[in-house]
């Protein structure tokens, strides 16, 4: 085990840079990191892998964007306090709301929350005329957010960004640089993230998401028919078709860890897609039906790529007639039509194409009246072990309810498309009105949209965030999915308290607050909450640090500096600093997550915190006290092997500290 001091991280990166020294210990020298060496190391393995013209490169450029590269790199200078009977169910719900400037809160949640995310879905502002984008800075940010938000100043930390000012998207391009890329820190292997988008950036979101993400990891871009038709847009542009399509970007961190999307299409019945069919005015009567058949033959058995057995079988007399062929020979309507020759309605040629490949190679092609039967067991893929049957009769439809850009439906069959959009337009989208009770104008996103967007690589327990949350969509499209599946995934809402337009709260955010307890409150009237669901969540807001030795000096008085230096090895803590305050910082600071079990415990003259996270391999201890007695030493060495302990470097022995770094590992204040 060991003991050292506990210090505040110089970049918000440090374990990928830490990993960088592990790889390649050569490009690091005197604690210096040389580029050359690391250019020379990698030149031998691969010289196509370096781009040498540092000139003219691939790329999406504007200025500032060196600028907003960094930003993602700085370390943290607040931290987050809870706000007690400011939510729900506080000390039982892992569901958080977090009231504050995201970009600080997202540097406040890299080291607690790295890889845990499952999905990010956010709405950013759009860049247009009425849009207001972040002011990030370099200096005291948080200083300056507590001074623009301590009485909800209409001034904020926004600001309008008109087209006059000569760098109108690449404001807006500084402004999601940073976020983005610590939204890919949090994601896990197989998450992903949604980013809603209108046309104005909608070109340059999509190189920027490419350049952090990797072109490799792009899912797709959905259209989104955010109209009823075209001309609900309104007004005469006279040069310009109507707009009524928005988009969504989706991007996985690593498409290679990503499950299969056939859980996205719904199987439908085949006179259920009738009767949809009909409603919507489509004749089925000129629909292809195969009738006539013989009894099948076997005629021999192929391999597939893994050598696992494939019979094939051969069926005759093979005829095609359309429905309305059928009812004018057999006298039969419609309907009848459709219950005689149910099974035998569509083409379906749904084996794999590695299939069908070996079986045309292993039989040649087939004569016309004819059709080939493939039966075989796969050893591997979702129906390893079980007898497949490959025929060319379906009494099911696969129909595309979304992600239609993604395979295209021939015959029956689902085949990948590459990058083609799809309209979304079967969504009401202008609801939101009704969602919650809470009326928020300028259209924001129906909860049906956002829960198409969990259901991609969900598995009904991950974290959901949202860091431009506004009224809180995110959060009820979350508790909603519970609500039908007794899932238990969970929420992070992030959301600066800025001023609304014309509504009766008084920032974004208490209207956010009051729209999930609404939500949850229309939810328990439903169902009684009768199977014991998280329908809960805790606010927290952003402030700036509790601990006086991470706080930056700013100012040139030797006297105030020198008064500064004295409290900071006397009293490590801010005066308005309470205990749990404290806690919860150090623990988002050594990794535990917000929703991590803390209890106190007291042991005679001292009172430990304990945290646990489920997530974490170890515990963390704290002790805020000025002295360490024996009784907690002594508890400390029999309970915590190999945790974590903080306290105050001024509380231990140097008894204490030989005896307990042997067992724990101690990081003092």
């Amino acid at each position: 085990m060991s003991i050292e001091e506990l210090k505040k991280p110089e970049r918000i990166d440090e374990e990928r840079i830490k990993k960088l020294r592990d790889l390649f210990p050569e490009a690091f020298s005197d604690g210096k990191f040389n580029l050359t060496i690391l250019q020379d190391e990698i030149l031998g393995f691969n010289g196509d892998l370096v781009e040498e013209n540092t000139e003219q490169f691939y790329g999406l450029q504007w200025a500032g964007k060196k600028e907003a590269r960094k930003l993602a790199f700085i370390p943290p200078e607040g931290t987050l306090k809870m706000l007690e009977n400011e939510g729900i169910d506080e000390k039982r719900t892992d569901n958080i709301f977090i009231e504050g400037d995201n970009l600080e809160v997202l540097r406040i949640l890299q080291k607690s929350y790295a890889g845990k995310i499952k999905t990010i879905y956010i709405d950013p502002p759009y860049n247009t005329d009425n849009d207001y984008i972040y002011k990030d800075s370099f200096k005291e940010s948080v200083d300056k957010y507590l001074q623009k938000t301590a009485q909800a100043d209409e001034e904020g930390l926004l600001s309008s960004n008109p087209k006059a000012s000569g760098r109108y998207h690449a404001n807006w391009l500084s402004m999601m640089y940073p976020r983005l890329k610590l939204a890919w820190n949090l994601l896990c292997n197989d998450g992903i993230i949604c980013v809603s988008i209108s046309d104005i950036e909608e070109a340059n979101l999509r190189k920027v998401l490419d350049e952090i993400f990797g072109e490799e990891n792009y899912i797709n871009t959905i259209s989104i028919k955010s109209k009823v038709s075209a001309g609900a847009s309104g007004g005469g542009e006279d040069k310009r078709l109507k707009k009524n399509i928005e988009y969504i970007h989706i991007y996985t961190k690593n498409i290679n860890e990503l499950s299969p999307l056939a859980h996205l299409y719904q199987h439908t019945d085949l006179m259920q897609l009738i009767s949809d069919m009909r409603e919507e005015e489509q004749s089925w009567k000129y629909t292809s039906v195969l009738v006539g058949f013989d009894e099948r033959k076997k005629i021999t058995t192929t391999r597939d790529g893994e050598g696992n057995p494939i019979d094939v079988y051969i069926r005759e007399n093979i005829k095609r007639k359309t429905v309305n062929q059928i009812m004018k020979e057999e006298k039969l309507t419609e309907e009848e039509v459709y219950k005689k020759y149910l099974d035998r309605i569509f083409s379906d040629t749904n084996s794999q194409s590695s299939i069908r490949t070996r079986v045309i190679e292993a039989c040649g092609n087939l004569e016309n009246g004819k059709m080939y039967e493939v039966e075989y067991t796969p050893r591997s893929g979702k129906m390893r072990g079980q007898k497949v049957v490959h025929h060319y009769i379906s009494n099911t439809v696969r129909r595309v309810i979304w992600l239609n850009d993604v395979v295209d439906e021939v015959d029956g069959t689902l085949y990948k498309r590459e990058r083609l959009s799809t309209l979304w337009d079967d969504i009401e989208f202008n609801n939101i009105g009704k969602e919650g009770g809470i009326p928020y104008p300028n259209g924001k996103k129906p909860i049906e949209l956002i829960k198409r967007c969990i259901k991609i690589n969900d598995n009904s327990n991950g974290i959901i965030l949202d860091f431009f949350a506004g009224s809180g969509s995110t959060g009820h499209a979350v508790l909603d999915m519970n609500a039908e599946d007794n899932g238990s995934r969970k929420f992070i809402l992030v959301q600066l308290p800025e001023v609304p337009n014309g509504s009766e709260f008084k920032t974004i955010a208490e209207l956010t607050k009051q729209r999930l307890r609404n939500s949850i409150d229309h939810l328990n009237a439903q169902d009684k909450n009768i199977n014991e669901l998280d329908r809960g969540f805790s606010v927290y807001k952003m402030d700036k640090t509790n601990l006086r030795k991470w706080e930056t000096y700013k100012g040139n008085d030797i006297e105030l500096l020198n008064q500064n230096l004295d409290l900071f090895t006397s009293v490590p803590f801010i005066e308005e600093a309470n205990e749990r305050d404290i806690v919860i910082e150090l623990m988002l600071s050594q990794g535990f997550p917000l929703d991590s079990k803390i209890i106190k415990e007291e042991l005679h003259t001292n009172s430990l915190w304990i945290i646990q996270n489920f997530e974490v391999p170890f515990s963390l201890v704290i002790c805020l006290d000025q002295h360490l007695g024996n009784e907690a030493s002594e508890f400390l060495s029999a309970h915590f092997e190999k945790s974590m302990f903080i306290c105050l470097d001024s509380a231990l022995s140097n008894q204490q500290k030989l005896i307990l770094s042997e067992i724990i590992n101690v990081r003092t204040i």
